[in-house]
């Protein structure tokens, strides 16, 4: 049995508009219910537009994690 480490998501990756990753789809996160005591995330695959509702936990448990802008190789002249 191999015991997995888990990365924390930010309560700043939830934000609605940010973007995250299992590493196979993309997905937005349209709202974010927090009662102080767990948080209930709504994520849209960006493919197939089907949404889902996850607590932060199981996003972190499944390997989500936030999609970071990238930065150009080339900067324009």
């Amino acid at each position: 049995m191999s015991l997995r480490f888990f990365r924390r998501l930010r309560r700043s990756s939830l934000a609605p508009g940010r973007y995250l990753t299992e590493g196979r789809g993309l997905f937005r996160v349209l709202s974010r219910f927090d009662d102080g005591r767990s948080i209930l995330v709504v994520i849209e695959h960006c493919v197939s537009l089907e949404t889902y509702v996850l607590a932060a936990l199981e996003l972190e448990a499944l390997g989500f994690r936030r999609v970071r802008k990238s930065t150009p190789l080339v900067q324009p002249a």
